[in-house]
C-alpha cells in the first residue's frame, strides 16, 4: 500500500493547486474518471454518492479563518499494489470501507491543544475512486519500448483520490498534514494506513509493496535493464552453438528473476559463454542456471544394459582364471567346504 499527500508545487499538474477553489482539482478527478468509463461519483465518511457539485460546495465554503494564499484543502492518494487489489477482488466496496477507516486514522493523528481527538466526521472530506492508469513517459515500460505515454497499464490499477478541507467541520482549526511533525506525523500515518489494509483484510503485505512507487519504478527499471543485458548474452551465445543447443532468452531471464539475479546464476551464464566458445555447450545449460549444477547427461536404456552385460561377463572370465582351491586351504572344516561349494 502506498498512501501519498501531493504537493501541488512538486508534483506538475496544476489541478492539484489548492489556494484557491477546488473546482479545478474536482474537475479534473471527475473527468479522469469519466474518461475511464467511471461514473463520477464521490463518497464520504457518511455518504454514498456525492457530486462534483456537492463536493466544491462543501469545501469551498469550509475557508472561515484562513488568510489568502493558505491552503484551502489538501488531495490524498491511496495506492493499493495490486496483490493487494487481487486480495479484495478490486472490490470498490472494501476500497471505500478502507478509505473511511484511513480518514478516520488521518483525523486521530493530529495532535491538538488539550489533548482533544478528531473523528472522520470532525473533517470536511470526500474521495472517488478511479480503476486506471495511464503510462508516463519516465515508466521502466516506456523507456524500453513495451508501451507508450498515455496508453493504460495492464492489471489492477484501481486507486482513491481523496480531497479533504484544510479546516476542520465547525471552521475552528487549521489542519495541515505537510506542517510540523509533532502536530501531524506524515509518516507514520502512511505506515498506519499500510497496517490498516492488512488488519482489515487479514493480508500479508511483501517487502516490495512497502517501497514507494517511484522506488518501484527503480527496481523495476533496475530489472529490467539486467533483463536486456541477459538477453544480448543468450543472443551472443547462440550465435556459438548448435540450433538444437539454442537457449530461450525469456526463458533464462525467467530463471535469472527467480534467482533474484544473484551471482550463482550470473557465474553459471559465464560457464555456458565460455563452454559455448570453446565449442563444448553445455546439453543441461536450463538446468545448470536454475540448480548451480551440471546435471550428467542421461544414459540411454540399452547402453545402460550393455554395459551391466559387459560386466558381469568380465566377473565371470575372473573367476575362470582364478578358480580358488578351497579343499587346499588349512583350518576348514568339512561343513565349511560344504557350504561353499
Amino acid at each position: 500500500m502506498y498512501v501519498k499527500l501531493i504537493n501541488p508545487a512538486t508534483h506538475g499538474k496544476a489541478a492539484y493547486t489548492n489556494s484557491g477553489s477546488s473546482a479545478q482539482t474536482l474537475n479534473y478527478l471527475q473527468h479522469e474518471a469519466v474518461g475511464e468509463g467511471e461514473q463520477a461519483r464521490f463518497f464520504g465518511a457518511g455518504e454514498e454518492e456525492l457530486s462534483a457539485a456537492e463536493m466544491q460546495r462543501a469545501i469551498d465554503t469550509n475557508v472561515k479563518g484562513l488568510r489568502a494564499g493558505e491552503a484551502r484543502f489538501y488531495s490524498l492518494v491511496l495506492s493499493p499494489s495490486e496483490d493487494e487489489l487481487a486480495h479484495i477482488g478490486s472490490d470498490p466496496e472494501k476500497l471505500k470501507a478502507y478509505t473511511r477507516q484511513v480518514m478516520e486514522q488521518y483525523a486521530r493523528n493530529f495532535k491538538l491543544k488539550g489533548g482533544q481527538q478528531l473523528r472522520s466526521t470532525d473533517l470536511v472530506w470526500g474521495a472517488i475512486i478511479h480503476e486506471q492508469r495511464t503510462h508516463r513517459g519516465t515508466d521502466p515500460e516506456v523507456v524500453v519500448g513495451q508501451a507508450r505515454a498515455g496508453e493504460q497499464r495492464a492489471g489492477r490499477q484501481s486507486h482513491v483520490h481523496i480531497i479533504v478541507s484544510a479546516r476542520d467541520a465547525q471552521q475552528r482549526i487549521s489542519l495541515n498534514p505537510g506542517g510540523r511533525k509533532q502536530r501531524f506525523d506524515l509518516t507514520r500515518w502512511q505506515v498506519a494506513a499500510g497496517r490498516q489494509f492488512e488488519q482489515q483484510f487479514s493480508y500479508v503485505a511483501q517487502a516490495h509493496e512497502k517501497l514507494r512507487p517511484k522506488a518501484r519504478q527503480r527496481d523495476a527499471a533496475y530489472d529490467t535493464g539486467r533483463l536486456i543485458k541477459i538477453g544480448e548474452r543468450v543472443t551472443r551465445i547462440n550465435l556459438l552453438v548448435p540450433a538444437e543447443q539454442r537457449l530461450n532468452p525469456e526463458r533464462v531471464g525467467l530463471i535469472a528473476q527467480g534467482r533474484q539475479f544473484d551471482q550463482t546464476f550470473y557465474r553459471m551464464l559465464s560457464r555456458v559463454e565460455e563452454r559455448a566458445h570453446d565449442g563444448r555447450p553445455i546439453d543441461n545449460a536450463y538446468h545448470l542456471l536454475a540448480t548451480g549444477r551440471e546435471q550428467p547427461a542421461p544414459q540411454h536404456a540399452a547402453t545402460t544394459a550393455l554395459h551391466a552385460m559387459q560386466q558381469l561377463v568380465r566377473a565371470g572370465r575372473s573367476r575362470e582364471e582364478q578358480p580358488e582351491q578351497l579343499a587346499e586351504k588349512k583350518g576348514r572344516r568339512s561343513a565349511e567346504l560344504d557350504i561353499e561349494m
